[in-house]
């Protein structure tokens, strides 16, 4: 293996060059992140300063956005319920199809393998509840 100039060898001189590499995108994010709060903290403190003395519209306000915002969080786990169920079936419908091919594969290196027990779809044997 050849070392380079510096006396690292070539693959320790790159892993040290892609952590440079990797410190300076992790420095430039958090600076971004720092002024986007910098932003929005600006603009909330504004937005706050703007309503001053509209605390009956302000509660309003909130009371419609909270109202809005509990209806798309239920819709949201909704769908990620819904989401899952499907996930799921497939999950089960792609074990079963590659399940005989593995048997298969598993038996051709050793014909007196034992079973897990499993079920065609993964599930764990009725027997083990």
């Amino acid at each position: 293996m050849g070392k380079s100039p510096s006396g690292l060898s070539a693959n320790a001189a790159e892993r040290v060059e892609l952590l440079r590499v990797d410190q300076r995108y992790k420095t430039l994010r958090t600076l971004l992140r720092c002024c986007l709060g910098g932003v929005a903290f600006h603009y909330l403190h504004d937005s706050i300063f703007f309503l001053a003395g509209e605390t009956t519209k302000l509660a309003f306000e909130l009371a419609v956005l909270a109202d809005f915002k509990f209806a798309i969080t239920l819709t949201l786990a909704g769908c990620a319920a819904g989401w899952a169920v499907v996930e799921r079936s497939l999950r089960y419908r792609k074990v079963e199809y590659f399940q005989k091919r593995i048997r298969e594969l598993e038996t051709g290196i050793d014909p007196s393998r034992s079973s897990s027990g499993l079920t065609p779809k993964g599930k764990t044997h009725p027997g083990d509840k």
